[in-house]
C-alpha cells in the first residue's frame, strides 16, 4: 500500500484548494512550492520493505533557521519513539520499520511549523537531516479567518470541515459555535428583547419599539428595546435613540465580543458585537480562531483576544496550496506534517490552559459613576467567571486533571482527527490523514455543558441527601446539598445561573405548611413582594389561589465556604453577605377585591411577604422557570449586585458581589426546613434545579427559560 501515500498528499491538495493566490482557479502553487509539503529526504520507485529492515537507529541532526538547535523533539510519526536533540542538534531515534504506516520523522519545535524526513522509499539511510524555519510571530490583520464549514457547505479545503468532518459534527452542536449569535448575549448588548417581536407585544411588556441594528447583518431593523444593556448603560446615549445605530462610535462595549465573537476579521480585541457579521457570527468561537491561538498569558487581566488569548494569524505569503498566506495553525499534536496545516505544538491544547482565556474573568466596575469597594476587592476586580481558577482550588486541579477530561471526552471510534483517517484505513491515509492515534487519543469538540443535549453534565453534577425527625408535633427535614462531580464550582460560569432546592411534605398527598427553616431568596422570583410595615392585606394585580409567603430577617448571616476569597478566610460571614431568610408561614388568596384580598387564614408577622402563583408543586424537568420566593428551599450563587442594590444583576451592571455560596468540589451544605400538621408517616420530597436566569430577567426579555431538574431525593418518616 505505500506506493500510495507518496502522492495521496499531492492529490488531495491539487483537487481541495482553498482561494488561489494569483488565480482564479484555485489551483495556482497547489503542488506546494519548494519543500512545501514539509518531508526532507528522497523519492524512490521502489517501496521499502520494512518486513526485512524491522527496527533501525538513527541519527538525526535539526536545524533551527540553518543553526543545529537543541531542545528539539523528535518523533516517530504515528508512535510514541522519540528523541531530544542534543547542543549540537542531534539525537538517535530506533525506528519500527515495521509499521503499518508511512514511516516519516518529525522534528517539533516551539518556534517553527513541524518539519519532517520521509524513510518510506529506498534503504534505510544512517543519518537524516530536518531543517527547520522559524515563522513570523507578527499577527497578519490582513489574514480572513477561514469558514469552519457546516453539514451542508464542505466543498473543499477552504472549510475545516472539508477533511475534520467528525470534529466539524460536534462543534455545530456546541455552545462555542452559538456563542456570538445567543439571543440572550444579543439581547443583554444592546438592550432589547428578542421575544418581543412585534409593537403590540413590546408595548404592552413596557418596551419601545424603534429600529436598531439587526444582529449579524448591520442591517436596520425594528426592535424592542427594554431593561439593561451594555451598551446604553455604560454609554451616554438611549434615551431618545437606541444606541446600537451608533455603537462603533461609543466608548464602552463591555468585552463581550473579545470572548463571544473573536474571529471578527482586523484588529483583535474591544471590537464591537455588532461588528459579528457572516463567519465571526454564525461560528462564533471556531476552528481557526482557537486553532491561531499561539500562547495564554495567565497574568493578563482582559479575557479573549483583548488579553489573555494571544492570536498570532500567519504573515509569510510562501505559496502552499494555492492560499494567501502560507498556514499557520497550533495543535496538540508534535508530528502534523499535511502542508495546508502549517501544524506548531502548543501545551495548552492539551493541559486546558486556552480555556482560561475566556473563562476566568474579572473585571472593574464599569458602570459610570459608580466605584468598585477596595477594601473588599483591593486589587479593583470583581470575579465574574472563575471556572479556571475553581478547578485550581479543587482536588482535582490538584492532580492536574483538565478540562477536555469532562468537556472534551475521548472519541475511542476515532483514529484520527483528519477524517481520511476515519472515513478511510487510517494506515492508509499517509500524511494527508495523518497518523493513527491509540484509542480514546483523539478528543471530541463537544464542549459539552450543563444542558447539552446529548450529554447534560448537570445530571452528573450534584447529590441530596434527606434526614428527617419529629420535634414536637412539627417535621424537620435537613437537607444536605453536595457537589459529586465536577472540578469546579457548581453552577459556575454565568453569574446568572443558579441552583435552587425546592422542598415540599405532604402526609397522605395533601401538602404540610412550612412554617420555619430556610427560604428561597427574593431573587428566586415573585410576583409582587413587600416589607414590613406595608398593608399586606392588599396586593394590586393578585387572582385566587394566588400564595403569600411570609419571612423572617433576622440580621443573622449563614457561615458557609464558598469559592476564592469567599472561602479563603477574608471575609467574615456577614461580609459573606448570605442573609438567614425563614419561612414563618403563609396564606392563600380566597376573593379579590380591587387591591383588598381575602385570605384562608392569617398572616404571621414577618420581616418580608412575597406573592406568588397558586401551589404547582415540585418543579418537573423542562419546566419554564416560575416565581418561588419564600418557598423551602435553599439557592447558591454568585450574586452580583448593582448600583440600586438589585441583586442577580447581569455582570456588566455589578459593582460588588454580595455573596458566592456555589458549592466547591466535594463540598457540601446542609439547610434545614420545618413543617407542622400531625402526621403517621410524612414523606419529603426535595429537588435540586438549574436556572439558567432568574425568573425577573426572563420574564423581562420574554426569554423562553426552563427548569432543569439535576438531583431529586424523597424521604418517608415511619412512626
Amino acid at each position: 500500500m505505500r506506493a500510495l501515500h507518496r502522492v495521496l498528499l499531492p492529490l488531495v491538495l491539487a483537487a481541495c484548494t482553498g482561494p488561489a493566490k494569483g488565480g482564479a482557479d484555485g489551483q495556482d502553487g497547489a503542488d506546494g512550492g519548494d519543500g512545501a509539503d514539509g518531508l526532507d529526504g528522497t523519492d524512490g520507485a521502489d517501496g521499502l520493505d520494512s518486513s526485512a529492515v524491522g527496527e533501525r537507529p538513527i541519527s538525526v541532526t535539526v536545524t533551527l533557521d540553518g543553526e543545529p538547535t537543541a531542545g528539539v523533539v523528535v518523533y516517530q510519526a504515528g508512535t510514541q519513539r522519540l528523541g531530544i536533540t542534543d547542543a549540537a542538534g542531534q539525537t538517535e531515534l530506533v525506528v519500527d520499520y515495521g509499521l503499518d504506516a508511512e514511516i516519516v520523522l518529525t522534528a517539533s519545535h516551539p518556534d517553527a511549523r513541524i518539519g519532517g524526513f520521509d524513510l518510506s522509499f529506498g534503504e534505510p539511510p544512517d543519518e537524516a537531516l530536518i531543517e527547520l524555519l522559524r515563522f513570523d510571530r507578527s499577527d497578519n490583520e490582513a489574514y480572513v479567518f477561514q469558514h469552519p464549514g457546516s453539514r451542508e457547505e464542505r466543498p473543499n479545503t477552504g472549510y475545516c470541515a472539508h477533511c475534520h468532518l467528525t470534529l466539524n459534527d460536534d462543534w455545530l452542536a456546541s455552545p462555542h459555535a452559538r456563542a456570538a449569535s445567543n439571543p440572550w448575549l444579543q439581547d443583554l448588548y444592546a438592550g432589547t428583547a428578542h421575544g418581543l417581536a412585534s409593537r403590540a407585544a413590546c408595548e404592552a411588556a413596557g418596551g419601545r419599539w424603534r429600529t436598531g441594528i439587526a444582529p449579524g447583518t448591520g442591517a436596520s431593523a425594528d426592535r424592542c428595546y427594554i431593561g439593561e444593556g451594555v451598551l446604553p448603560d455604560l454609554n451616554d446615549c438611549g434615551d431618545s435613540a437606541p444606541c446600537d445605530t451608533e455603537s462603533t462610535s461609543l466608548a464602552q462595549r463591555g468585552a463581550c465580543a473579545d470572548c463571544h465573537a473573536p474571529g471578527i476579521d482586523g484588529v483583535l480585541g474591544g471590537r464591537d458585537l455588532l461588528e459579528a457579521r457572516d463567519i465571526a457570527y454564525d461560528a462564533g468561537v471556531h476552528c481557526d480562531v482557537c486553532h491561531k491561538v499561539e500562547s495564554v498569558d495567565l497574568e493578563a487581566t482582559d479575557p479573549g483576544v483583548a488579553g489573555r488569548l494571544r492570536v498570532l494569524r500567519p504573515a509569510e505569503d510562501r505559496p502552499v496550496a494555492g492560499l494567501e498566506w502560507t498556514p499557520l495553525t497550533f495543535g496538540p499534536y508534535p508530528d502534523v506534517l499535511n502542508p495546508r496545516m502549517g501544524s506548531v505544538q502548543r501545551d495548552h491544547f492539551q493541559d486546558s490552559t486556552i480555556c482560561a482565556g475566556c473563562h476566568e474573568h474579572w473585571q472593574p466596575v464599569l458602570v459610570p459613576g459608580a466605584a468598585v469597594d477596595t477594601v473588599r476587592w483591593p486589587d479593583g476586580l470583581l470575579p465574574v467567571h472563575t471556572t479556571w481558577s475553581e478547578l485550581g482550588e479543587g482536588a482535582l486541579g490538584e492532580t492536574g486533571v483538565a478540562c477536555v477530561s469532562c468537556h472534551m471526552p475521548p472519541a475511542p471510534d476515532v483514529g484520527n482527527s483528519a477524517d481520511l483517517g476515519n472515513e478511510l484505513d487510517p494506515h492508509d491515509a499517509g500524511i494527508a490523514g495523518g497518523w493513527p492515534r491509540p484509542p480514546g487519543a483523539v478528543r471530541r469538540h463537544a464542549w459539552f455543558g450543563p444542558r447539552s443535549g446529548e450529554q447534560r453534565m448537570i445530571d452528573l453534577a450534584a447529590q441530596l441527601q434527606l434526614s428527617l425527625r419529629r420535634d414536637g408535633a412539627d417535621l424537620v427535614a435537613e437537607l444536605t446539598t453536595r457537589n459529586v462531580g465536577p472540578g469546579h464550582a457548581i453552577p459556575t460560569g454565568e453569574p446568572l445561573r443558579s441552583l435552587l432546592v425546592q422542598l415540599r411534605a405532604t402526609c397522605e398527598d395533601e401538602p404540610l405548611e412550612p412554617i420555619g427553616g430556610d427560604a428561597l431568596p427574593a431573587w428566586a422570583g415573585a410576583l409582587d413582594q413587600q416589607e414590613a410595615g406595608a398593608d399586606w392585606a392588599r396586593w394590586p394585580g393578585a387572582a385566587v389561589g394566588d400564595r403569600i409567603r411570609v419571612v423572617g430577617l433576622d440580621g443573622r448571616f449563614h457561615d458557609y465556604i464558598g469559592p476564592g476569597p469567599f472561602g479563603d478566610g477574608r471575609f467574615d460571614p456577614a461580609a459573606r453577605g448570605l442573609p438567614v431568610e425563614e419561612v414563618l408561614g403563609g396564606a392563600t388568596v380566597l376573593a379579590v377585591s380591587g387591591d383588598l384580598v381575602s385570605l384562608d387564614g392569617p398572616l404571621p408577622a414577618g420581616s418580608r411577604a412575597y406573592r406568588l402563583p397558586a401551589d404547582e408543586g415540585l418543579v418537573q424537568d423542562g419546566d419554564p422557570v416560575r416565581p418561588l420566593a419564600g418557598d423551602p428551599g435553599f439557592a447558591f450563587a454568585r450574586v452580583m449586585v448593582g448600583p440600586d442594590g438589585a441583586e442577580m444583576v447581569p455582570h456588566f451592571l455589578a459593582v460588588d458581589v454580595r455573596s458566592d455560596n456555589r458549592l466547591m468540589p466535594g463540598q457540601s451544605f446542609t439547610s434545614l426546613h420545618r413543617f407542622s400538621g400531625d402526621c403517621a408517616s410524612p414523606v419529603v420530597e426535595a429537588r435540586l434545579i438549574h436556572r439558567p436566569a432568574p425568573w425577573a430577567l426572563s420574564q423581562q426579555r420574554a426569554w423562553q427559560t426552563e427548569d432543569a431538574v439535576m438531583a431529586r431525593v424523597s424521604e418517608e418518616l415511619t412512626p
